[in-house]
């Protein structure tokens, strides 16, 4: 994978923390995962692996933030475009999109 595939791969596995947070996954967010992966030409192997992991209320593979850390910016603005997309945001989002963006030293 190059290191740009790579990169989409692990926002993908961001996202799909970001929306299994607040307990529930919403179909709207479903939806913008995808459609932010057909974007980003996540490899279909990747992107069959990670929708397995929802499907079957397996564990998430955890992003490496080493290679978030390469393009902060754009983790975070696809983090906030999730959050926004199922018309609500929940407080365990909040939290967790303030550990991401600590977590990638962004400050404010």
């Amino acid at each position: 994978m190059s290191p740009e595939e790579q990169f989409h791969v692990e926002v993908l596995k961001l996202l799909l923390q970001v929306a299994t947070v607040d307990g529930r996954v919403a179909h709207s967010e479903i939806e913008h995962i995808l459609d932010t992966a057909r974007g980003m030409s996540v490899p279909l192997p990747e992107l069959a692996a990670l929708t397995r992991c929802l499907q079957n209320n397996a564990p998430l593979p955890p992003p490496n933030m080493g290679i978030l850390r390469t393009n902060p910016a754009a983790v975070v603005r696809e983090a906030k475009a999730l959050i926004a997309s199922d018309g609500s945001v929940h407080a365990a989002e909040i939290e967790l999109l303030r550990q991401i963006r600590e977590l990638l030293g962004i400050v404010s």
